[in-house]
Formats: C-alpha cells, sequence, structure tokens
C-alpha cells in the first residue's frame, strides 16, 4: 500500500503495520501507518467508532464514588487545599496539606504549573461522564464546563456541571483553560482540532493536551504498545511533530512535562502474553492479580520515572498559549 502522511504529506518509505484491539480483548486487526518522515503514528481506514466506546470504557464510569467528596470533612479540606494549590495565600490550605498531604494527590498535577482562580473558566473536552471536573469542583473550580462527541445525552454531574455531547467544532463561548486529557489522539483532523482549541482559548488562556508519546515504549514494544489502542488512538505524535504542528496552528508550547507511569511496560508486556486490560489478570483488574511479581513492578515504576526525566516516556503534557 502507497499511503501518504496526513500530518506531513509524505508518502516515501513509509511503513504499514498491523494491530489488534486488546483492552476489551476483542482482537481485531487494524492497519496504522507510521510516517518515515515525521514520525507519526496514524489508523488507516477508521471504522465506525461508537462501538468501541462502551459504557465501561474509562471515561464513561460513575462519579458518584469520588474519594475527596466522600465526607463533610473531607470536601473542606478539598475547598482549602485548592485555594493553597492555585497559588493563593491560604494559610488554612497550607495547614490542611501539612496535616493530610493525601489530599493533594487528588488535585491534577497537569494543573499546578498553570495560574488559575476560582473564576477560571474551565472547558474539559472528551470529558466522559464528568469525573475530572467534578473532582475539580470539590477544589473549588465553579466555572467548569465539558463536552464529549461520545456521550449519548447531555449529562447534569451531582454538582451541576453540563456536559454536552459535542464535539470540538459545536462548542461555543470563550475559555481560559481548554484541557484534553488523553483525547487529542482519538481526534480524526489534529490540524482542524488546534484551530478549534485555537478559536475557544481566551488571551491569556492555556491549552492542556495530554496524550501518548511515541518514544521509547513505542520503539520497545512496536504493535504490543499499550497506548496504540487500536482502533480508538486515531494520530499519535513524536514531541517535535507536535510541537510543530501547535506552532502552525497559531500557538506558542511554552512547556512539554512527560508523565507517563509503568504502564507502558505492564500494560505492553501484558499484550505481549495475549492478557487484555479487561483480563481477570489484568494488574489493575484485580480479581484474580497480576501476573507480574512486585518486584518487578517497583522496577517498571523506577524505569517510567527515568523515561520522563530523560524526556522518553509514552505520554506527555503539552501546555499551548496563543502565540
Amino acid at each position: 500500500m502507497n499511503a501518504a502522511c496526513l500530518i506531513c504529506q509524505n508518502a516515501e518509505h513509509n511503513r504499514i503495520i498491523t494491530a489488534r484491539e486488546m483492552m476489551f480483548g476483542r482482537r481485531e486487526e487494524f492497519s496504522y501507518l507510521e510516517c518515515a518522515s515525521c514520525g507519526t503514528i496514524q489508523l488507516l481506514n477508521v471504522p465506525e467508532l461508537g462501538a468501541y466506546y462502551p459504557p465501561e470504557y474509562l471515561s464513561m464510569g460513575r462519579i458518584d464514588d469520588i474519594d475527596i467528596a466522600a465526607t463533610t470533612s473531607r470536601r473542606i479540606a478539598a475547598r482549602f487545599a485548592g485555594r493553597y494549590l492555585r497559588g493563593e495565600h491560604c494559610l488554612i490550605g497550607k495547614t490542611v496539606l501539612a496535616l493530610k498531604p493525601w489530599v493533594a494527590d487528588h488535585y491534577p498535577p497537569s494543573l499546578r504549573p498553570i495560574k488559575l482562580s476560582a473564576k477560571s473558566r474551565i472547558l474539559d473536552v472528551g470529558c466522559g461522564t464528568g469525573r475530572l471536573l467534578e473532582t475539580l469542583h470539590y477544589f473549588g473550580f465553579r466555572k467548569l464546563s465539558g463536552a464529549d462527541a461520545f456521550v449519548s445525552r447531555e449529562i447534569t454531574t451531582p454538582s451541576g456541571i453540563r456536559i454536552k455531547p459535542q464535539g470540538l467544532a459545536e462548542i461555543e463561548g470563550e475559555y481560559d483553560l481548554v484541557m484534553l486529557h488523553h483525547v487529542f489522539e482519538h481526534l480524526p483532523d489534529p490540524k482542524a482540532a488546534l484551530c478549534e482549541i485555537h478559536r475557544l482559548l481566551a488571551s491569556g488562556g492555556t491549552a492542556l493536551i495530554r496524550m501518548p508519546i511515541a518514544s521509547f515504549a513505542w520503539e520497545e514494544y512496536g504493535t504490543h504498545w499499550v497506548q496504540l489502542d487500536p482502533p480508538r488512538h486515531l494520530f499519535i505524535f513524536r514531541e517535535k511533530t507536535f510541537v510543530d504542528l501547535a506552532k502552525s496552528a497559531g500557538f506558542a508550547v511554552t512547556d512539554v512535562i512527560y508523565d507517563s507511569t509503568a504502564m507502558q511496560f505492564w500494560g505492553s508486556e501484558q499484550y505481549r502474553r495475549d492478557i487484555p486490560l479487561n483480563d481477570p489478570r489484568s494488574h489493575d483488574h484485580g480479581r484474580e492479580g497480576t501476573v507480574f511479581p512486585p518486584e518487578k513492578l517497583r522496577e517498571w515504576d523506577a524505569a517510567a520515572k527515568d523515561l520522563n526525566k530523560e524526556q522518553r516516556g509514552d505520554q506527555a503534557c503539552f501546555y499551548l498559549e496563543k502565540a
């Protein structure tokens, strides 16, 4: 097959590979192109995707069991801690975190480099049923909106946040933070998506895009790499290629922070053993226990941290501002 890269248009020496759907154990085969020029991995012949986002998909889970909201005291602690974590002067929040440091574990690390206030207008694109937005509500944020093309109807969360069944092009408004957490790789037209994000972003605002990156884990595991995730992941970029694409859409890339985990190892090793993520033997499933010994899991945790420091992890946070 002589196929051209949809990102850089190169058609020379591109590689065609075949990978299987393994998250839900369907094992259907899908073809990807890996561009010999820019390194982007892209799905060929995209199927009707609705069937591949069932109710048990990660972002479609329940949101009535958020740990930070389990008791009144936890909700109060989160509200004051949120003020301190946003960089406000809040002695009570500082004290809460000194006495209960675990509260900070529930505040998204990817938001800490961004200057925000309780009144910041935040849009979460591809938010599923809104678990992250609901968590942010308990940390004191009040202007929260969500959109997801794969929810069947408009959702209102327990705290009153509206989740609309919309894609990027359908969203209106202006936002101080537009965030896509492991969503960008699911979009069929990355160039158009960046233009829509640019449209929605207020002057001085930040776009946060977290997504898989083709680096060490891809080179090590190939089609068994857990974050290839056919057919849901349509485009997976190299860091430089995405930075260049963002610049071409009118953004300045202010920072890139790698935040990959040991899943790049244990998930990919499971796929090598033909163990889907929803299998009882899966490391994060818990019914029958992991197939990996504790010492190997600790080794992978350490290796993931080292890869992030070297900017070779398998996922990263990109922080964009209007140029």
